[in-house]
């Protein structure tokens, strides 16, 4: 949907999806189902390298920064809180970005309805050897800048967000420790995350 009418101005450029369901069901009805996973793998990857960075690195990064400025390691400091959360989350869109281009072209790629510059790799090792060989180390980082800031943007909010809901689920709702806790937790925190993290990704 982001990509639709990128090439607007060439008249090559048709709208077909009208919305996320819509475009599903496009998508099912001419690619079938492994259309709507095309480029998985990648995203695997992708997320274990961004989230593996983005919580290894927070703790430790807090808990240095707030026994530096507070003389306590353990106090909790939101400023420092979102700081780490930016840190931490830019480090892991560095470390992840060569599988989120790839990821993004083979996900745009479609035989029947292309949508804006169509990249034809037979999968995530093709995709990745081709963009090497066109551009060498730099092309598997194209657009890594904005993707730290768009990262930046929502780690600086995920971890503080949830760790604050959880505080005030337990403290004025009287929730427990366990599932329901976590859920409603992460459910809030994610809310705040796609707020902040939208805008950049535009």
């Amino acid at each position: 949907m982001q990509l639709q009418g990128e090439l607007q101005s060439k008249g090559h450029q048709p709208h077909h999806y009208r919305g996320p369901i819509h475009g599903v069901s496009v998508i099912v009805r001419n690619e079938g189902i492994r259309g709507i996973y095309r480029g998985l793998g990648c995203a695997y990857m992708y997320q274990i390298l961004l989230n593996g960075c983005r919580l290894g690195f927070y703790e430790p990064m807090r808990h240095g920064l707030a026994s530096l400025l507070l003389n306590d390691g353990a106090r909790q400091n939101l400023a420092i809180n979102m700081f780490c959360g930016a840190s931490s989350g830019i480090i892991g869109a560095a470390a992840g970005s060569p599988f989120f281009l790839v990821k993004t072209r083979l996900q745009s790629y479609s035989p029947f309805l292309p949508v804006g510059t169509q990249h034809k790799y037979r999968n995530a090792i093709d995709g990745t050897r081709q963009i090497y060989k066109a551009g060498g180390i730099g092309g598997l980082y194209r657009g890594v800048g904005a993707a730290m800031i768009r990262t930046g943007f929502g780690s600086s909010v995920q971890l503080p967000t949830y760790f604050l809901a959880k505080r005030m689920l337990t403290k004025h709702v009287g929730m427990e420790e366990g599932a329901p806790l976590h859920l409603a937790s992460s459910t809030a925190s994610g809310f705040v995350v796609c707020c902040f993290m939208h805008p950049p990704g535009e």
